[in-house]
């Protein structure tokens, strides 16, 4: 079991989280802000890239992919990281491709035959599904996604993080865990 990352010792949650990943299982991290849901994804990025596969990472908007780019560069390599969004498309086929959630949702409609080639999708702020507006970006993600692509949900505010994490799981027909 991993109880240190980048030299950093692992709260209780990201332990969990970080061995449901490592048993190729989908996770929601319902954790408050500042708590370290962020580390998960790194790990599962870095555990990615390692292993020669790839994986998206979507953001609600463009600013925050964009942010998460940056960061990714800077941990992962120019090589290794990608973006896509309305606007700009950079290294479409990194091993890390960083795009909003609307553009992977599109891509999942259209059954864009690069989804052959990705292990995991994280969704930072999962939460957006409950919002009114652009919730049924993130619910047509969830339901519309290759059954081969595994989900990591991130997210602070989930009110009813049970509730989600049972009905992704019955809607994708596989067993997520919530820490």
């Amino acid at each position: 079991m991993i109880t240190e990352y980048r030299g950093l010792k692992l709260d209780q949650f990201q332990i969990e989280a970080i061995e449901a990943i490592n048993n190729g299982l989908s996770v929601i991290v319902s954790a408050p802000t500042g708590t370290g849901k962020t580390l998960v994804a790194d790990y599962l990025v870095e555990k990615t890239i390692i292993e020669g596969r790839r994986i998206i990472y979507t953001a609600p908007i463009k600013a925050l992919s964009n942010q998460k780019f940056k960061d990714f560069v800077k941990l992962f390599g120019h090589d290794n990281v990608g973006i896509m969004t309305g606007d700009v498309v950079v290294n479409p086929t990194a091993p890390l491709l960083n795009m909003t959630t609307e553009i992977f949702r599109n891509q999942v409609i259209t059954n864009d035959e690069h989804l052959n080639t990705i292990s995991y999708v994280i969704f930072e702020e999962i939460h957006w599904l409950n919002d009114e507006d652009r919730g049924t970006v993130w619910e047509e993600s969830i339901i519309l996604a290759p059954p081969h692509i595994k989900i990591l949900g991130l997210s602070a505010t989930i009110a009813n993080a049970r509730e989600l994490t049972d009905w992704i799981g019955t809607i994708r027909q596989e067993s997520i865990t919530l820490v």
